[in-house]
């Protein structure tokens, strides 16, 4: 089968694009001129220069594909609205509008978050309505989201949304490499100590979870929360990353409500100056690491048969042992002294 993947050039897209490779797939990645592909040097696959913004080579890269994987999206605590509607909302619709045009394409899978429920205090499953807080990735991925919705409604097109939590592993910028340095530097941030727990999803797990639901008959036209089974807590993954690189374990803790108010500060502050570095704190980092991520996953075992087939354990050590490969240390801060 041919096979589009976006995002490729990330972390997840890219995972998932090596994936397909190894299973036989004829697969395709749209990429931007600018985007660095050398984690793919080594596959046999085709790439379609463009971005969600080129209706023409959206067009190139879905005609004849049976399976389309959206990845691609703006991921991220910070940023301009614009930036997160072009990319989150818009794109999404010019791909669901050549995916459609095509007539080939049997499933769009479309890679979501958990964050689209608003950040409930209790876990919640897959009936909780999309809900708009007010953040820039929330709103727009709920808006992303919704417009999957309403086009296969619409059209008819095959779809199945993917809503992961808290995706990790080699090659992770967020979960990984951006914690590790702030470990480094010993400003490290633990919201009420650390306890909420973390939703944690080895990108192997993710990988495999992604494809299985995008050939079962069992799951059109629905939406399906992910996450590993285990219920490790932000302490228990920040304390072992850490442990594993010999660094310092994060001494910072704050309680909600003031990690919240500082959050504001910085946004308001980063805002009025027209900053465009990442604050050291934001509100949408406070309810990622404060708010309860088990999100119920009854579903996706259920109608495709989900199970980590990575355990935590190794898990970390994998993720370990990629931070001290080459690719690792280029990006990962050794510690600073006291």
């Amino acid at each position: 089968m041919t096979v589009l993947v976006t995002g490729a050039s990330g972390f997840l897209g890219g995972a998932l694009a090596r994936e397909l490779v190894h299973r036989g797939e004829e697969v395709r990645i749209l990429a931007r001129s600018t985007s660095k592909l050398d984690h793919l040097a080594d596959l046999s696959l085709t790439v379609i220069q463009g971005g969600l913004g080129d209706k023409a080579a959206l067009a190139k890269a879905v005609a004849g594909a049976t399976h389309v994987y959206h990845c691609a999206g703006l991921s991220a605590d910070w940023g301009s609205w614009d930036d997160f509607f072009a990319t989150n909302v818009t794109g999404t619709q010019n791909l669901l509008h050549a995916a459609h045009a095509a007539g080939s394409v049997q499933r769009f899978l479309h890679i979501s978050t958990t964050d689209v429920y608003g950040y409930p205090k209790v876990a919640c499953d897959e009936s909780h309505p999309i809900t708009d807080v007010g953040l820039p990735y929330n709103k727009s991925k709920g808006m992303g989201e919704q417009a999957v919705w309403d086009f296969g409604a619409e059209t008819g097109l095959p779809f199945t949304v993917i809503r992961p939590v808290t995706i990790y592993g080699p090659r992770s910028k967020d979960f990984v490499v951006e914690i590790a340095n702030l470990l480094a530097d010993r400003s490290m941030i633990v919201v009420n100590g650390g306890q909420a727990v973390a939703g944690l999803l080895y990108i192997h797990n993710a990988v495999k979870g992604i494809i299985d639901a995008a050939n079962s008959p069992n799951t059109l036209s629905k939406a399906y929360n992910l996450r590993d089974e285990s219920t490790e807590t932000w302490r228990e993954y920040v304390d072992a990353l850490a442990d594993g690189l010999g660094l310092p374990r994060a001494k910072i803790s704050l309680p909600q409500g003031m990690a919240l108010g500082v959050g504001r500060l910085f946004e308001t502050l980063y805002g009025g100056l027209r900053l465009s570095a990442r604050p050291l704190l934001t509100r949408h980092a406070v309810y990622l690491i404060a708010v309860d991520q088990a999100y119920a996953i009854d579903r996706a075992k259920a109608d495709f048969g989900f199970r980590s087939a990575v355990a935590f354990p190794q898990a970390m050590q994998k993720t370990i042992d990629w931070c001290n490969s080459p690719e690792g240390r280029a990006v990962i801060k050794r510690p600073k002294s006291k």
